[in-house]
């Protein structure tokens, strides 16, 4: 009996390593549209992209991100100046891209700096793999905080995990 369980088991994680290794094909034929990539998550994104042979629309909101941004990469990545919170800036900038890719479909994301993580790539190896991959996962953890902590409490009831929360972090010095 346990034979047949670790057997089946076994072949459960060799067909899904082998579904996640393999790629969408053509991947220089392919473009992605990225905001917030001065910095953090979106900067480390991109540059991981172009690496992998794709075409990377870069938005940047100074001039010397895009700069910087397009020192360390190769012809294939693009940068705008993009302020989202101005609708001009957008209109310009969807013309800017419509301009470079036509009427194919892209895929756009928006990934902001997060002051807490210290290993970028755990996130953005995430997000290439649900960029690229033929069979993309239907929920990703990046790292071991999330495999081992967060995702389990995703499925405890609510109140549970506020208490959990409420125990574990220190409460505020002062009230407002």
């Amino acid at each position: 009996m346990w034979l047949y369980l670790a057997v089946l088991l076994g072949l459960y994680y060799f067909l899904r390593w082998y579904r996640e290794r393999q790629v969408v094909s053509h991947l220089r034929d392919k473009f992605v549209f990225i905001t917030g990539c001065d910095s953090g998550f979106g900067n480390q994104l991109a540059r991981q992209l172009d690496l992998k042979g794709l075409r990377v629309l870069a938005a940047c909101l100074m001039k010397q991100g895009a700069e910087q941004l397009r020192n360390q990469t190769s012809d294939r990545l693009q940068t705008v100046i993009l302020d989202v919170t101005k609708t001009e800036s957008v209109a310009a900038a969807t013309e800017w891209v419509k301009e470079r890719v036509g009427d194919r479909v892209i895929k756009a994301s928006d990934f902001l700096k997060a002051p807490w993580a210290r290993n970028l790539s755990l996130v953005t190896n995430c997000m290439e793999h649900a960029l690229t991959a033929c069979h993309p996962r239907s929920r990703y953890s990046a790292g071991w905080d999330a495999k081992f902590l967060y995702l389990p409490m995703s499925y405890l009831p609510s109140f549970l995990v506020d208490l959990m929360i409420y125990w574990n972090y220190p409460q505020p010095a002062k009230a407002l």
